[in-house]
Formats: C-alpha cells, sequence, structure tokens
C-alpha cells in the first residue's frame, strides 16, 4: 500500500520554529493533513519526541523516533528509528555542544506538556554542531537499527551536497525538500531512495507530498525500506 509522511518536522524545541509547534499540534496538524507517518526532528534534541509518540497513539498516526544531528562538517543529517529506546541509545553518544543558548539571538528552545504547557527550556545552543563526523553518525545510527539520511540536500544551508560536493554512496536514501525540482528529484531517484519532506517551522507547511509504498504499515517496516534504500 502506499503511505503519506512527513518525516521532517521541528516542534518548538528547536530556536528555529514557531513557538506554537508544540509536539501534540504538530502531531494533531500531521493527522488532519492526511499523514499515515510524521516525526518531530528538533535539532540535537530528543525531549518531545516521548509526548509526540503518546500524542501519536491518541490521534491514530504513527510516530517515527527522529533527530536532526548536525555534525562537525554543519552537515544535516535526519536520523529515524524503529523505537524511541533505539532513538535514546543512540543519542547517548552524540557529543553534542554544551554552550549555552543565548535566547536574544537564536531564540525560544521550549518544552511542552501533553495540555500545551510551557514546563521548562533547553539552555544548550542546539543549533551548534556536534563534535562528530556525518560518517561517524551514520555508522553509529545503522548500529542501532535505524537510518543517517542527508537532509534537505537540494538547498544550500547544512546541505551535505553543498559541503561535500556529493553525497557518498554510503548513503542509501537521500532527502530532498518540498521545493526540489523535477529534475532533482529524477536525478536522485536514480542513485538512492529519495524521500520529500518540509522541513516545517510552522504548522502551514507540514506536508503531504511524502509517499512510500510498504508492505504492512509499521515504523519497523518503513525504516527497512529506508535502510535498503532504491530497489527499482
Amino acid at each position: 500500500m502506499i503511505y503519506h509522511y512527513d518525516l521532517h518536522i521541528h516542534s518548538a524545541l528547536s530556536p528555529c520554529a514557531e513557538n506554537d509547534m508544540t509536539p501534540v499540534s504538530v502531531v494533531g496538524q500531521a493527522k488532519l493533513s492526511g499523514l499515515d507517518f510524521v516525526a518531530i526532528a528538533d535539532h540535537n534534541a530528543i525531549g518531545h519526541v516521548p509526548l509526540a509518540i503518546r500524542a501519536g497513539e491518541e490521534f491514530g498516526i504513527s510516530v517515527v523516533p527522529a533527530v536532526e544531528v548536525q555534525t562537525r562538517e554543519d552537515i544535516h543529517l535526519l536520523c529515524l528509528f524503529r523505537t524511541y529506546d533505539a532513538l535514546a541509545a543512540f543519542f547517548e553518544g552524540i557529543p553534542v555542544s554544551q554552550r549555552r543558548n543565548r535566547v536574544e539571538l537564536f531564540g525560544d528552545q521550549l518544552y511542552f506538556d501533553e495540555d500545551d504547557n510551557i514546563i521548562g527550556t533547553e539552555p544548550r545552543m542546539l543549533l551548534d554542531s556536534a563534535d562528530i563526523s556525518c560518517d561517524a553518525v551514520f555508522s553509529r545510527a545503522w548500529d542501532f537499527g535505524g537510518i543517517a539520511i542527508p537532509a534537505h540536500i537540494d538547498r544550500d544551508a547544512n546541505s551535505m551536497l553543498k559541503i561535500l560536493g556529493d553525497v557518498p554512496p554510503l548513503y542509501p536514501t537521500v532527502e530532498l525538500s518540498t521545493r526540489a525540482t523535477e529534475e532533482e528529484l529524477a536525478f536522485w531517484r536514480g542513485r538512492a531512495r529519495v524521500i520529500v519532506d518540509s522541513d516545517s517551522h510552522v504548522a502551514e507547511t507540514i506536508s503531504a507530498d511524502g509517499t512510500i509504498e510498504l508492505d504492512e504499515y509499521s515504523v519497523a517496516a518503513l525504516i527497512d525500506a529506508l535502510r535498503r534504500g532504491r530497489t527499482e
């Protein structure tokens, strides 16, 4: 069957996202948008994933445990896992920056509860790069049964393609944005599996453009397909 997804959405924990992007509202909007799979992939932080998973159970939509890691090279990798436990074990070994956030420059980094109440802030500057290479992130994600995907390679900022000049064959799946051209999509579909995500920072841009064919409706089946890469 064909399923719709948006696997790259930021909650208000990411300083670049709007403060109304609470985990519950993001997952609820994803359900209203007709998505089967959704992922909150905040910058170098996983604190909102458990709440998003619980919201998904309430709304009847599969939430994929995720994080967007910014590597030593300033490359963004979308890291997806079968379970939250696997994500947490993976993330525990990522040497993230401990530099404190400057709210007046970079914005709020807010934690919310299930009723959309602010319950805290993240003191770390989440837009700092972690002290780990992109290939090391890929290997670590793979070892925990997940997949690290070069994010929004059709864009200039923090794109593996722009920074390295290419995407090594190590990566079976790449991500393009919803603004990618048909020519870009066709080119990369000839080299790897392509996923198309919104990288939304506001609710209005959550997208149902991404589709994938799976034998069963499960997060495990989705991750397995992404790890296999291009099969046609």
